[in-house]
């Protein structure tokens, strides 16, 4: 008896005494510290290298905060590696920003991959719901920054996060937010609501687009002589209660190709030259923009549009270049291809969130009270005014512009 359990009680104790202690994140975060040198020289020689020292750590939601001090000036070079080097090694969810102190969030859970559109909070103000991940909520304010571009490949959220951004507006101004729609799915997507009566008109070719925005431009003129008069300068300080959001989805659709005929690329010319002053001048009017576009690049998300609009939201895109091109950084191709909706915005920096689903279903019951009487169609473009155009792009209209035509 004695035979079989004196190995057995060796085997014990070399188990028990041998067994390494799993690694803490804090453990692995060092090491990392450690393996790609993250840190610097201290002393009057600099000749004593010192790693981040743990400062203080605390649990939060969903996870803890590692907060470590360091030598001054830390540099990108160092910070990217270090971010996507702690990912893999920690294997969960994390957050990692650095002013003074170098702080790390690990998470213990992972980001949601569905979140309803009826779980969204009520909040004041002109905003919208832009996502939820593990720090929480986060929304947009339209008054703070007007105008918004969203990019991603198709059926991975782009046209939702339209909806939601129509929805929540109308459930929260229904008297004073305004929609004129430019949607060049030939308006399969938004011509159910084109009855509603904050939709100014759905458009759903460049002729329809190009007769909506000269219309609009004049408008903007108008209005800006108003502004002038009465010593205004941005929208948020006046009276005015009312705001009137551009959207546009597939805008690629606007880009001129070789093959198309001379008043199409007109036209299309035309309407990218509207919608980028829209960007430029017309935010402080109480115009705001939203430029939605599949693929972007340098000929789809035109350079005015994509400098004026200080909040940029990427869906799943194929490149790292698309992704440079959409919100000035790679990432949007590491997107997860099996979880629709999940998208980074980049403001002054970037985050991820899960953006909030709605059906066209539950978008009608929601706003469907707003339905007004049916409305005439709005005839096709028999002519408009074009902007003339020169060596290096698109120009102011002149005094007698030449008239294009639907061909």
């Amino acid at each position: 008896m004695i035979e079989f359990l004196f190995p057995a009680a060796v085997c014990g104790a070399a188990v028990l005494f041998g067994r390494k202690k799993k690694p803490t994140d804090k453990d692995q975060i060092e090491l990392v510290f450690r393996n790609l040198g993250v840190g610097g020289k201290i002393g009057k020689e600099k000749q004593t290298f010192v790693f981040p020292k743990l400062v203080k750590d605390y649990p939060v939601e969903n996870g803890h905060e590692y907060i470590y001090g360091t030598t001054v000036g830390l540099p990108d070079k160092t910070l990217k590696p270090l971010k996507e080097v702690l990912s893999s090694t920690l294997n969960k969810p994390m957050k990692l920003k650095y002013k003074k102190y170098l702080t790390i969030t690990v998470y213990d859970v992972e980001m949601p991959e569905n979140v309803p559109y009826s779980e969204v909070p009520q909040e004041k103000g002109w905003v919208v719901p832009l996502g939820k991940n593990l720090e929480g909520w986060h929304f947009h304010d339209f008054d703070k920054t007007p105008h918004m571009t969203i990019a991603g490949t198709t059926r991975f959220g782009k046209t939702k996060m339209l909806k939601n951004v129509m929805t929540y507006l109308i459930e929260h101004h229904p008297e004073d937010a305004e929609f004129l729609i430019i949607d060049l799915k030939g308006k399969l997507e938004f011509n159910r609501y084109r009855n509603l009566k904050q939709v100014k008109q759905v458009c759903g070719d460049a002729f329809e687009a190009l007769e909506a925005l000269s219309e609009l431009h004049l408008n903007i003129r108008h209005v800006m002589g108003d502004f002038l008069d009465r010593d205004w300068n941005n929208v948020v300080d006046t009276t005015q209660k009312k705001r009137l959001f551009v959207i546009v989805d597939e805008a690629a659709q606007l880009t001129p190709d070789k093959f198309m005929a001379k008043e199409i690329k007109e036209a299309m010319n035309a309407c990218q030259y509207y919608l980028s002053e829209i960007a430029r001048v017309a935010g402080g009017l109480g115009i705001r923009l939203v430029y939605a576009t599949q693929y972007p690049t340098a000929d789809t998300l035109p350079r005015q549009i994509k400098q004026n609009s200080d909040i940029k939201i990427s869906f799943r895109l194929p490149a790292g270049y698309a992704s440079e091109v959409a919100i000035d950084e790679k990432g949007a191709e590491k997107l997860p291809s099996n979880i629709p909706g999940r998208a980074l915005v980049k403001t002054h920096e970037i985050i991820e969130v899960q953006t909030p689903y709605i059906e066209d279903k539950e978008m009608m019951e929601r706003i469907g009270q707003y339905v007004i009487s049916e409305r005439k169609e709005v005839s096709p473009t028999s002519g408009s005014t074009i902007t003339q155009f020169g060596e290096d792009g698109v120009h102011e209209p002149e005094s007698n512009p030449k008239i294009i035509k639907r061909p």
